[in-house]
């Protein structure tokens, strides 16, 4: 059986339409734009600005030691209690903020209308 239905040019892959780790690397350093902050608060602006959606403990961990890692922010204990681990943005941090939001606002143009289609979609199979 040959098929007939019209040839559609892949523009972009799923994994190109928005990475998770972009989201939470942007929530976190435009956060610590307003000085320095611990990963629980950080964690709690995440929960907040994406109205109640949050990020596992361990990724977002896992996030801030690679933000550390690349010069993005600085990271360390408070000296009196090492419950506290207090992050700050760097020089770095705000030029890697800077590129996210150029690149960012395309590619949520992007997801919103890839979930778009999706929902149309499910919605054949109500």
């Amino acid at each position: 059986m040959r098929d007939t239905s019209p040839k559609v040019d892949k523009l972009s892959s799923l994994g190109y339409v928005v990475k998770v780790q972009h989201v939470i690397d942007f929530l976190v350093l435009a956060e610590l734009q307003s000085g320095r902050r611990f990963g629980k608060e950080l964690d709690q602006v995440i929960t907040k600005t994406l109205k109640g959606v949050g990020v596992n403990d361990s990724y977002l961990s896992q996030r801030l030691k690679k933000l550390a890692e690349k010069g993005h922010a600085h990271s360390y204990w408070d000296s009196d209690n090492r419950y506290y681990r207090y992050y700050e943005i760097t020089e770095s941090g705000i030029e890697y903020f800077k590129q996210l939001q150029r690149d960012l606002p395309e590619r949520v143009a992007l997801a919103q209308r890839v979930y778009q289609a999706f929902d149309s979609t499910l919605k054949k199979f109500e």
